[in-house]
């Protein structure tokens, strides 16, 4: 997978290029064209641009501009904040059982022992200034799981007594050495458009049409919050001749809902551009502070983030092969040897069971017997030897394929694709379907879809999932040398959640005309899957019917999913009896006891009964009077609250992200991803179109693409700062620098995770701490680039996302699906749109 040779980029605006050495391995690589792929009205092109992501030499000062480039243990950077903040960056690295030899002010209980102001001299223009305090934090940069190779980056403040001129060169030195040595030189000119890492936008860029916010505010550590000069308010830059085109004001955001001290993000401010919709390539400049990385306001924007998620579910689509020209990352075909049907000869697949059940006394209600070999399932494999489970998309960073999840991509697409204007119709995602006159997303969903009915036994009932024979995880190879797979036994859960699934596609008017053999198929097996849970329960008793394996569809034990198999087929057939059934299933879906920790709405199956339900006529398939009246309002306010709580939760964050006041008050966090949190808000939308709905969406959207206080874009293949090390099992194993693109990374996190290299060093590294009961590590701040589980998504996960920025495509363009038929860039390192392949 080295890279092929090519010659230069170069950037439109100005003719300059970029040399490219032909066989550079930490090289992105472009996309050859794939206009012959797309029709007429589809994308010119799909290309990735490439840049260099060589590391910063050690002793080497971190250039700012080489945004990629992961810093060598020790290089460093001196950073004017403001005109009285300096801060001063050092990476550095400790061997298992020794401190840190540079910079080691942090002792034992995290005593902090910190240089007397003394220590620095500090010149602007040959003229010294006068230090007035230091300030102090540090944490791990980079902690790669596959072998040892700590970074830590350690950053001092020296606030000023006097402010520095504009446009003067500032030097911070060490008079003693006791701090660092003459070679290295903390030297920077305080240009007015530096780059400040206190200003966050959007990376990916603006829509016109929507709202446009960035924030400015900055963590330092001992030092607390930086103090920002809003007096002076905002301009919006253009990047091409540095000319300003907007002024603003700052507006102080506090966020709500941590309830240590002292408060944290309480010097946040918000800049609101909206108003200014012009085209271009621009950046916003705080005076006196510098400025973001540049971006761009473009119709095209939203196509960018929706090639991205489309590339990344095509990255992980299991039973095919990833090729050219639609990614970089190519691997051959995978798992497509059938799987076997275990026995209790298959000694792992016993101990696995065992494993994942030894909870299953914790839920009261559990009375069948525990699930903790393959014949303790009430439900016997009828089909014996091997089965045919091909396609279907590897579920997260594994190549496992869990059928809950499974079902859930499913629902997320085909109901984008249903009730979602426009979005049935695309057909130029940069997908290999694409321009083949179907619906893109409904094939994306389609690949799932065939391999959900696979799973379905002989008797109507649905495999947990399909697993590796002999070990958990195939951690050590790509897809096309994984091992040999099994399926798990039957339950309730993912039989009504796979009932749910088909049933939604099969009765998809859009797909029902574009692929009508496999819509009859897919209904047919639902309605099987379905004789197949009554007759569990007539047998067994409805809790009795139950048996758990993981957590995944235990939260209700199988009630959600039995909601939702009754709605979906009601919805599908108009048939009464399913009707009956799904308001005895779920009779209140205002209900507490349906949400999860009674707050969370539209959790899982429950959310997807309600969605269903609630456009059953909108997309086509019911007349409105053959719904409860009553029933339909219940669940349109359901989701109507829904959105109210993610707008409200976006509100109370300084940077807009719909955090929920829950984890904030618990200080707990892992396996959030804010656009994926949008789709709930997405869906109100088409019940009332909301101003603020529409804004909390974007907000969302930008902190995950860099608008965030670590500057760092969570989606893989976008942004200026991106992450190397993720939890992504060809990501671990193809060698390539930078991880395949559309995929997401947890935007919010409560710590490091147990790694084996560093065991439970990294959490202890950061300081201030983490866990410190008050003034801890903030969490927004909490980033590490390192392999951490609570980051890892789902396949469900890059659904929802998918879904709500192909809506924010068609929905607000005055062209209808205009930006996606123009040529973007996914994957862009520099910017987007504005350099080329020659």
């Amino acid at each position: 997978m080295i890279p092929k040779p090519f010659t230069k980029l170069v950037r439109v605006h100005d003719r300059k290029s970029l040399e490219l050495a032909p066989s550079r391995f930490e090289t992105k690589k472009i996309l050859k064209s794939v206009q012959q792929k797309f029709s007429a009205l589809a994308v010119a092109t799909l290309a990735f641009i490439a840049t260099s992501v060589a590391p910063i030499a050690a002793d080497a000062v971190i250039d700012d501009s080489q945004s990629l480039a992961m810093p060598e243990v020790g290089s460093y950077s001196l950073r004017v904040l403001t005109p009285t903040m300096l801060e001063l960056t050092l990476i550095n690295t400790k061997s298992a059982d020794q401190p840190p030899a540079e910079w080691n002010f942090v002792g034992a209980g995290f005593t902090l022992s910190l240089p007397a102001i003394q220590e620095f001299t500090v010149t602007a223009g040959n003229q010294p200034v006068q230090v007035k305090s230091v300030g102090f934090k540090r944490r791990p940069l980079y902690a790669p799981l596959k072998v040892r190779d700590l970074r830590m980056a350690n950053h001092l403040y020296l606030e000023l007594n006097s402010p520095l001129p504009e446009n003067t060169t500032v030097q911070v030195l060490n008079p003693n050495s006791r701090l660092w040595t003459t070679s290295r030189q903390f030297v920077t000119t305080n240009s007015p458009l530096r780059w400040s890492p206190a200003i966050h936008a959007n990376h990916v860029g603006y829509a016109p049409n929507h709202p446009k916010k960035a924030m400015i505010g900055y963590y330092l550590g001992s030092g607390g919050e930086l103090t920002i000069p809003a007096a002076n308010g905002f301009k919006l830059v253009r990047v091409t001749d540095a000319a300003v085109v907007h002024t603003g004001t700052l507006t102080l955001r506090r966020d709500v809902g941590f309830s240590y001290s002292p408060l944290p993000y309480q010097q946040v401010y918000e800049a609101d551009f909206s108003a200014f919709t012009t085209p271009g390539e621009y950046q916003l400049m705080v005076p006196g502070m510098g400025a973001s990385f540049p971006f761009r306001i473009d119709s095209g924007t939203p196509a960018l983030f929706a090639r991205a998620f489309a590339l990344g579910l095509y990255h992980q689509r299991c039973g095919g092969s990833n090729e050219e020209p639609f990614t970089r990352h190519e691997h051959a075909l995978c798992h497509a040897a059938p799987a076997e049907v275990p026995t209790s000869a298959f000694a792992k697949v016993q101990e696995f069971l065992a494993t994942v059940t030894a909870d299953w006394q914790n839920e009261p209600r559990h009375t069948a017997p525990r699930l903790n070999t393959v014949d303790a399932s009430l439900y016997p494999f009828v089909t014996q030897g091997k089965v045919n489970v091909a396609l279907g998309h590897h579920d997260a960073g594994d190549y496992s394929k869990y059928t809950i999840n499974s079902a859930g991509l499913i629902h997320h697409l085909v109901f984008a694709a249903d009730a979602f204007t426009g979005v049935g119709e695309l057909d130029n995602m940069g997908l290999p379907e694409s321009g083949d006159g179907k619906s893109d997303i409904l094939q994306e969903a389609k690949w799932e879809a065939d391999f959900l009915a696979r799973m379905q036994d002989a008797d109507g009932g649905f495999y947990f999932l399909v697993y590796p024979k002999e070990r958990r995880y195939e951690d050590n190879v790509l897809p096309e040398f994984g091992d040999p797979q099994v399926v798990w036994p039957k339950t309730t859960a993912v039989t009504a959640a796979a009932v749910a699934a088909l049933a939604e596609i099969g009765s998809s008017p859009r797909f029902k005309a574009q692929f009508p053999v496999e819509a009859a198929l897919y209904l047919q097996k639902a309605q099987l899957g379905w004789t197949f849970l009554m007759n569990a329960i007539a047998r067994y008793g409805k809790d009795g019917a139950y048996q758990k394996i993981t957590h995944y569809g235990h939260e209700f034990m199988h009630d959600d999913e039995l909601a939702w198999a009754a709605s979906a087929l009601f919805v599908a057939t108009g048939n009464p009896l399913y009707h009956q059934k799904l308001k005895e299933f779920f009779p209140d879906p205002n209900a507490e006891s349906t949400r999860r920790w009674s707050w969370w709405r539209l959790f899982e199956g429950y959310g997807c009964a309600v969605r269903t339900y609630a456009f059953a006529a909108r997309s086509g398939r019911l007349q409105s009077s053959q719904l409860d009246a009553a029933y339909l309002a219940k669940c349109e306010n359901e989701i109507k609250l829904a959105a109210d709580d993610h707008v409200r939760f976006s509100r109370d964050s300084s940077y807009g992200t719909s955090f929920p006041d829950t984890n904030k008050q618990y200080r707990s966090a892992g396996w959030y991803f804010s656009s994926e949190r949008a789709f709930d808000v997405t869906v109100a939308y088409q019940l009332t179109p909301r101003t603020d709905y529409l804004e909390t969406v974007v907000a969302n959207f930008n902190y995950e693409a860099g608008c965030n206080p670590v500057n760092m874009t969570f989606i893989t293949g976008l942004g200026w700062k991106r992450q190397r090390d993720i939890v992504h099992h060809v990501a671990q194993n193809d060698h390539q620098t930078l991880p395949p693109a559309g995929l997401p990374l947890g935007n919010i996190q409560a710590g490091f995770s147990f790694l084996y290299p560093y065991q439970s060093e990294l959490g202890g590294l950061a300081y201030p701490p983490d866990g410190a009961t008050s003034a801890p590590y903030p969490y927004y701040d909490r980033w590490g680039d390192s392999f951490n589980t609570t980051t890892e998504f789902v396949v469900m996960d890059q659904a929802r996302s998918l879904a709500s920025q192909l809506f924010c495509n068609p929905q607000h363009d005055s062209a209808r699906n205009r930006s996606l038929h123009r040529p973007y860039y996914l994957g862009s390192a520099l910017s987007q749109s504005h350099y080329r392949f020659e």
